[in-house]
């Protein structure tokens, strides 16, 4: 449970299709009242092939928690990859959830689905039984395909009850598509073998044959009966309107519904349930229609939701183009709440894709989510929260609310590739074909988005990386030689000064350290020679311009005394702490000029710094 609604997971393929939605907003429907809430996850893809995109969409799902959901419904038939489905049901038997798998039949689970065969045995049935036909032709499916061969073997075993047979003579096969069903028609009509009636596996085949038929001033059914299956939409508005057999969805959700609701009493879920799908019988077997349906409005509706869907599509890719340019992930989110095109969806980040240090090929957290979510947009919310970062547990921001209003949440997995970046949460107040189109069409767009914006940002921070490596000295932090002459031109071109100062440390004795203690050694009294003069030079241009030769540049006219004690101070406070068998020495010279080339400058100082190595006493070469 969560904040006290009992909440049922529902994982789906592609749930903008109509069945689906009528099944959502039956179960919604029967729930609501009694505090049930639908979490619905879903996926844009099948899942059958099971590539890498699949595997970043199949993220989605792991974001249900046992600890909140009280029951899971599987729409197995959308889930066409059958070893993610057996796992997905062995992981949620395994969290001790009880399932419910739809249109599928998983041993150890309750299973509802659809007694396929009998449905279509019953048009058969009805054609022979009500219109006498004696005389058929079927056009099945693709060629020894399982369900294609099923209602082929349907057909006979019905027809033999009748004394009738189909042999293979008096089957086409038309693959379930338009096309091939067209050519299967055409091939009857020139070979002069049209039958009584033409039985077609699916509708989007008997609606090819009957205009394939209409081209020829065939008559349907005055001249021939031709009945499809699945009871599609169009089966309303085709010429004739398609006699069809159809899966109740509606029936399925409410179906469903009852079976948790009696499971909420006490009552087990039973192991199968079995529904039959119903007859539609239409015009193109004779019979007539229940009701008229408007079909310039139907087109006109159709029409409308291809424009809008074309037009969203290029209003995304323009804001995708923009946020893959944006410069910040503030940007990003402009983009995403300042836009007509966004409503009623919370978009959550991985924290990792918001740092632009980490590579994002690469997945950096042990769960696909994280422990934490960055809020990126809340469309329903104005303002931000103070706190942008949330629990990965809470989901979305103001859950509660939504629970409160009765409104399904709909998860979507953002990936690139396989790599999962966040999810999208829709939260719709009705079940809308454009709405649930919109769920796929816009996790498609800001997936690819926000995967170039984190590419382009992890660019940026590799460029950066390579710039701090290119101008700075690894071993000394100070600027590297070919850095420096830049720095030093750019400072001579923006500043005024009244005089520049040239200090040259080189470090005593390197050649000793380095043969009696390492070289590691002698590379630690560099280093500590550089942070001397750069303590000494705080607001000066520091650089290491050859080994163990360190300069700084300051521009103005300085008590060179005062520079060559706070180095001196700087290494005797470190010889006097450090422990180690050998001092850090360094001998400097330090000139002024008002106007003089660098190489002159340099050379006086380089004379002065040799002065003093010179007269040390005992000195290390």
């Amino acid at each position: 449970m969560l904040f006290g609604y009992k909440i049922v997971a529902v994982c789906v393929a592609k749930p903008y299709e109509d069945v689906i939605r009528e099944f959502l907003e039956s179960l919604h429907t029967a729930l609501a009242p009694r505090q049930w809430r639908l979490f619905i996850y879903t996926t844009g893809s099948d899942l059958y092939w099971n590539t890498p995109s699949d595997k970043g969409e199949k993220t989605v799902f792991d974001l249900i928690r046992p600890d909140y959901v009280d029951l899971m419904i599987i729409l197995g038939d959308t889930i066409k990859n059958t070893d993610y489905l057996k796992a997905l049901c062995d992981r949620t038997k395994n969290s001790n959830i009880p399932l419910i798998v739809i249109s599928d039949s998983i041993p150890g689970t309750c299973s509802i689905t659809f007694d396929f065969t009998k449905g279509f045995g019953e048009v058969v049935r009805h054609l022979i039984n009500h219109h006498h036909i004696t005389d058929f032709h079927m056009i099945a499916g693709l060629k020894d395909n399982e369900f294609s061969d099923e209602r082929i073997a349907v057909m006979r075993s019905v027809m033999s009850e009748y004394g009738l047979t189909l042999d293979d003579s008096q089957i086409s096969y038309g693959d379930f598509w338009s096309v091939p069903a067209r050519e299967a028609t055409e091939r009857l009509i020139q070979e002069n073998r049209l039958p009584q009636a033409l039985v077609c596996a699916n509708d989007t085949m008997a609606i090819a044959a009957c205009t394939i038929l209409a081209q020829h001033h065939i008559r349907v059914p005055e001249d021939i009966i031709v009945t499809g299956f699945d009871g599609i939409d169009s089966i309303y508005y085709s010429l004739p309107k398609l006699t069809s057999c159809k899966c109740d969805y509606t029936e399925l959700g409410q179906e469903t519904a009852r079976l948790i609701l009696e499971m909420e009493n006490g009552t087990p879920l039973p192991e199968h349930i079995t529904l039959v799908p119903r007859p539609v019988l239409l015009e193109s077997c004779g019979c007539k229609p229940i009701k008229m349906n408007d079909t310039v409005d139907f087109i006109n509706t159709l029409n409308d939701s291809f424009t809008r869907f074309q037009r969203e599509g290029e209003d995304l890719s323009d804001i995708s183009a923009k946020i893959k340019s944006s410069e910040t992930i503030g940007e990003v989110a402009h983009y995403l709440i300042d836009n007509r095109l966004f409503y009623n969806m919370t978009c959550m980040l991985k924290t990792e894709c918001i740092d632009d240090s980490l590579d994002p090929l690469e997945i950096h957290s042990e769960t696909s989510f994280g422990e934490k979510l960055y809020i990126l947009a809340d469309t329903d919310m104005p303002y931000p929260p103070d706190d942008l970062l949330l629990p990965a547990k809470e989901l979305i921001p103001r859950i509660k609310s939504y629970l409160d209003a009765s409104v399904p949440a709909i998860f979507t997995a953002l990936h690139a590739i396989d790599i999962p970046l966040g999810y999208l949460c829709f939260h719709f107040r009705d079940f809308t074909r454009q709405n649930y189109v919109k769920i796929n069409q816009t996790a498609m767009s800001l997936s690819s988005a926000l995967s170039g914006f984190r590419n382009a940002h992890y660019q940026k921070h590799l460029q950066r990386k390579l710039e701090e490596i290119y101008q700075f000295d690894a071993l000394t932090g100070l600027y590297s030689r070919k850095a420096f002459n830049l720095r030093f031109a750019h400072m001579l071109e923006a500043q005024k000064f009244d005089a520049l100062t040239l200090v040259l440390c080189d470090l005593d004795g390197l050649k000793y350290i380095n043969d009696t203690f390492s070289h590691t050694e002698g590379d630690n009294a560099i280093a500590v020679s550089a942070r001397a003069l750069r303590n000494a030079c705080k607001n000066g241009l520091c650089c290491r311009y050859g080994g163990d030769e360190l300069i700084g540049i300051l521009t103005l006219d300085c008590d060179a005394s005062q520079i060559r004690n706070e180095i001196q101070s700087y290494l005797d406070d470190y010889n006097q702490r450090s422990g180690k068998p050998y001092q850090v020495s360094a001998s400097i010279g330090i000139y002024t000029a008002l106007d003089e080339p660098f190489d002159s400058m340099f050379e006086k100082a380089d004379a002065l710094m040799y002065e003093e190595k010179k007269n040390k006493p005992n000195r290390r070469k």
